[in-house]
């Protein structure tokens, strides 16, 4: 029964996060629309920073199990395709997780090293495969956070993009531009 209340408290910030904002949305108001105690609320989560944090997280999560890895002992720009475009594809197919992800990306609460801090924890293999990828010669070796920032920040305007206009996201060619983007963006200059 804990474990329900605590979704259905993560739940509510989802709805209302994406509704009214992050910083404007009242912790009484969340535990209200999931029909708990704002008491209940501060059993799960110690402050609203932890609330925010541990639906983040979890959303990520979700995304990351929809990113089954690819075969390891394909190219790193085979397998960085495989994760972009499955990344794409759920980010489409989640429209307010993926708007929550938007805010936060916003939201001057919330530092870029903590959402890479985050992403990292979630989403393992993404800095495993840039690392992999600079040891193989494959991607410039540029520093990790601004690896990490180039990915996070061009899918979310990607998918930004692709919701806005369905069109290019149902061509496959304006898909593999996106990729492309991203990875003439990152590889190693010969």
């Amino acid at each position: 029964m804990s474990q329900n209340k605590k979704q259905q408290l993560l739940d509510a910030a989802l709805t209302l996060f994406t509704q009214q904002g992050i910083q404007t949305t009242a912790t009484a108001k969340i535990a209200k629309v999931a029909g708990v105690a704002n008491g209940t609320l501060f059993h799960h989560f110690a402050s609203k920073q932890v609330l925010v944090e541990t639906l983040y997280l979890s959303i990520k999560t979700d995304m990351a199990t929809a990113l089954t890895p690819p075969d390891t002992s394909l190219s790193v720009q085979v397998q960085l395709q495989h994760i972009w475009q499955a990344a794409i594809s759920w980010g489409l197919a989640h429209p307010q997780q993926f708007q929550f992800l938007r805010q936060m990306a916003n939201d001057p609460q919330y530092l870029l090293s903590q959402q890479h801090a985050m992403l990292s924890q979630a989403l393992p293999f993404l800095p495993q495969l840039i690392e992999q990828g600079q040891q193989q010669g494959e991607l410039a070796d540029w520093p990790r956070a601004l690896m990490l920032n180039t990915c996070h920040s061009l899918f979310l305007s990607t998918v930004s993009l692709f919701a806005e206009q369905p069109a290019l996201a149902a061509d496959p060619a304006s898909r593999q531009a996106a990729f492309d983007m991203l990875w003439h963006g990152m590889a190693r200059r010969t």
